[in-house]
């Protein structure tokens, strides 16, 4: 089936568009320093997709709305039956009803899981450069523990195992949020690399909280091992969710699996027992009715990222950039080009147009020589941004 992912949608002017993601180039470009921009921006900063929605979601979605009722709303069996369903099949990952926690949202859960588990003034460690759970750490009092990863000199990221465990004997670090796939790096974290964290971490009594929210989206070749499949389910928290995977983020559908019996009574109950019925009905669509949708998505990421990388590779030479194990997003390093920050920045963002992620955000010491840009958008649109972007740096 064709769904459509070339389609150019408007985002940013349509009445029924209220997103995130096109309205805050001039807070992004603010952040980096460059305040003169061009009208036409394309932003491949935030990881949401500007692809329409699974049609079978979006039909069950309008039955809803003919139902014509969206009162107070609880989690039906085949709610929990769908999210089962779906890992036991997609990820050989088998866990019960009993299991699943509802949260708005995954920052929200992370944020809630660290309150319930850990105690002010702890330190829960992050392996950088990171997505950033500053504000689901600091935000709640606690200190933001960074265990830098090594990187081949080719953007090839691994885990620093001596560092982390430096860090886990430190007995004020009491967790440690794992970021698999990781972002922005593109790793897939292999079996035997969840083993030895999850070893270094329960030998020192350190809660592990997975953030698995990327797992679906895979390159062509690649496989994906949940953490809790790997080490076993003690002393380990994940985190999944429909956001990234079907583009939900709005309807802020989070799932927290949890089987250690002693965190569940550690933990107590959860409060966020309410969901909207959108959330609910567009679980169970997606979990029961996407599959096709993700798959096609998949082959569709892999050939914009592949003529990406071809892009980049022959007009931007100096950059260094891998192809990703998972996610849709490209990590790309701009100090070859032996720039200055804000020189990098203001071809970029202000000439170029182009709004990204810097390595500011991702606790990157390379700071503004790197940026992410996240490929979810129709493949013209990234190729016209790298094209952008390379005609700002073809005499450098």
């Amino acid at each position: 089936m064709h769904y459509g992912f070339d389609e150019i949608i408007d985002r940013k002017n349509d009445k029924y568009s209220f997103s995130f993601k096109w309205q805050i180039p001039y807070y992004v470009t603010k952040r980096v320093g460059v305040e003169n921009l061009r009208d036409d921006l394309i932003c491949l900063e935030t990881a949401d997709m500007d692809f329409r929605v699974a049609p079978e979601i979006i039909e069950d979605l309008h039955g809803l709305t003919d139902h014509g009722i969206f009162g107070y709303s609880e989690l039906p069996d085949r709610y929990f039956e769908a999210v089962v369903d779906w890992y036991g099949r997609r990820q050989d990952w088998h866990f019960s009803k009993d299991d699943i926690s509802y949260y708005p949202g995954t920052h929200k859960a992370i944020e809630e899981l660290v309150k319930k588990y850990t105690k002010p003034n702890e330190g829960v460690i992050v392996l950088t450069p990171c997505y950033g759970y500053h504000g689901d750490v600091e935000g709640t009092g606690r200190k933001y523990i960074q265990v830098e990863m090594i990187n081949d000199g080719y953007e090839y990221f691994t885990i620093d195992y001596d560092a982390l465990e430096k860090a886990c004997k430190d007995e004020n670090n009491t967790a440690i949020i794992m970021c698999h796939p990781h972002n922005p790096t593109g790793r897939i974290f292999t079996h035997e690399e969840l083993v030895r964290v999850g070893d270094i971490c329960r030998k020192n009594n350190v809660l592990i909280i997975s953030d698995e929210v990327h797992s679906d989206i895979l390159r062509k070749g690649q496989s994906f091992e949940p953490m809790m499949k790997a080490c076993g389910s003690e002393g380990l928290i994940a985190c999944t969710a429909v956001n990234k995977t079907f583009n939900l983020a709005g309807l802020a559908m989070t799932n927290v699996i949890i089987q250690d019996d002693k965190l569940k009574q550690a933990g107590g109950d959860n409060m966020y027992s309410m969901p909207t019925p959108f959330g609910i009905q567009a679980v169970i669509s997606a979990y029961t009715k996407g599959e096709n949708w993700v798959n096609a998505l998949n082959e569709y990421l892999d050939g914009s990222i592949d003529a990406c990388l071809d892009y980049i590779h022959e007009h931007l030479p100096k950059a260094k950039v891998l192809r990703p194990e998972g996610g849709y997003s490209l990590n790309i390093n701009f100090e070859d080009y032996g720039l200055s920050d804000e020189e990098v920045a203001d071809k970029i963002y202000g000439k170029a147009g182009v709004i990204m992620n810097s390595g500011l955000f991702f606790d990157d010491k390379r700071k503004l020589q790197v940026h992410r840009a996240c490929l979810s958008s129709p493949r013209s649109m990234c190729l016209e941004a790298f094209a952008r972007i390379a005609k700002e740096f073809e005499n450098c």
